[in-house]
């Protein structure tokens, strides 16, 4: 099907008279300050679709086309048109605490394809890697050498060119270019991309492989290194270097590494087997945050061991206790990102009461004119 790029211009016409860069500034001024723990009139406040969904917007946004995933993956212009309406779009409107950030959105394997994994598509879902069957095919990867340059490889090219014209279309509009970020690509973290390569007997390794476990674990590491570097080229945080946007919404630290495997292990082996390739990651490039989905409640204690730790991205927090996780952060003036309170925590003030500063909640609904209605008894307070 063709892309329409007239469309993505208009969008973009329409977008550069609507964006209050005021509006903007204040918005970083209160992440700036809750992030750090430092008083804020109110905690950051993002609204965001419940998850596989999109906000139906109001006309004339309504009349905008958004593209399949297999359409949008292919053309920068699909992919650009879908992440303005679906992420910058709804918080130009709804005047939420939304950084009004996109990303090139190739999913998670911009580190695994790189190191001789096959990547493939199927139907209209993100892109995979076939993990190795072989403890023999792991070793084939610490025994290649990887050369400094990296954008050539993988999934990599894809996600170049989209980023480069993104930057490109910005030029053309000047508040836009001010206003909308562009995210580093999501690069996962050092044991998801292991998971990704050595599929789930990876976890047999942790006894039976230590080494090879470790040595594969380094390499990861390193690729991941030379592709943030590469990718950083084509980013724009408007807070940076002390904060950057993933997720639609802002962190502390330059780089959000995923953690969603280690939660399937203990403190005792994370401390051995991971934690010293996330402590290389963050201060390599600066300090991070460190996301995972699930209840990893085990080894938040652990991972505030890491000195170059400024924040933790729960992606179900819902399943830990966060009074208790809060108490531990705020000692360690470590931000919580993605907080979801209930909506009515929320316009109660309880949100609020409970979770004064250090934090970012994130509102999901179906409703727009909810979330028009949240957001208004939430200023109120």
């Amino acid at each position: 099907m063709m892309i329409e790029k007239r469309g993505l211009n208009k969008l973009l016409q329409l977008l550069e008279e609507c964006i209050d860069i005021k509006y903007c500034q204040k918005v970083d001024e209160r992440y700036m300050k809750s992030l750090q723990y430092n008083d804020v009139d109110r905690p950051p406040l993002v609204v965001q679709a419940d998850f596989g969904m999109t906000l139906e917007l109001p006309a004339p946004w309504s009349e905008f086309k958004r593209y399949s995933y297999s359409e949008a993956f292919k053309n920068p212009s699909a992919m650009m048109q879908n992440m303005l309406l679906n992420r910058v779009v709804p918080g130009v409107l709804l005047r939420d605490d939304n950084p009004l950030a996109i990303r090139n959105d190739h999913g998670t394997i911009q580190v695994a394809s790189i190191l001789g994994s096959k990547w493939r598509m199927y139907e209209d879902n993100y892109p995979w890697v076939d993990h190795f069957d072989t403890i023999e095919d792991i070793q084939e990867i610490l025994k290649a050498k990887l050369t400094e340059k990296v954008d050539d490889k993988g999934i990599l090219p894809n996600s170049i060119k989209t980023l480069k014209f993104y930057n490109d279309k910005l030029n053309a509009y000047p508040n836009c270019k001010k206003a909308v970020q562009i995210s580093l690509p999501d690069l996962q973290g050092p044991i998801d991309t292991a998971e990704q390569l050595w599929g789930s007997d990876i976890y047999y390794a942790f006894n039976e492989n230590q080494d090879l476990l470790k040595r594969l674990l380094s390499i990861i590491v390193d690729t991941m290194l030379k592709v943030e570097k590469v990718f950083r080229k084509y980013s724009y945080d408007r807070l940076e270097p002390d904060f950057n946007t993933q997720h639609g919404y802002v962190i502390p630290g330059r780089i959000m590494i995923r953690n969603d495997s280690s939660i399937m292990i203990s403190p005792e082996m994370y401390v051995e087997f991971i934690y010293p390739y996330d402590e290389i990651v963050l201060q390599k490039v600066g300090n991070g945050s460190i996301h995972f989905c699930g209840n990893g409640q085990h080894l938040i204690e652990k991972m505030l061991g890491i000195p170059y730790l400024k924040g933790l991205d729960f992606g179900e927090p819902k399943y830990m206790d966060i009074s208790y996780i809060y108490a531990l952060c705020r000692e360690k003036k470590v931000a919580i990102t993605n907080l979801n309170p209930s909506r009515s925590d929320i316009i109660s003030g309880k949100a609020i009461k409970d979770f004064p500063t250090g934090v970012v909640f994130v509102y999901h609904t179906s409703s727009f004119d909810d979330a028009v209605e949240v957001l208004q008894r939430y200023k109120e307070l």
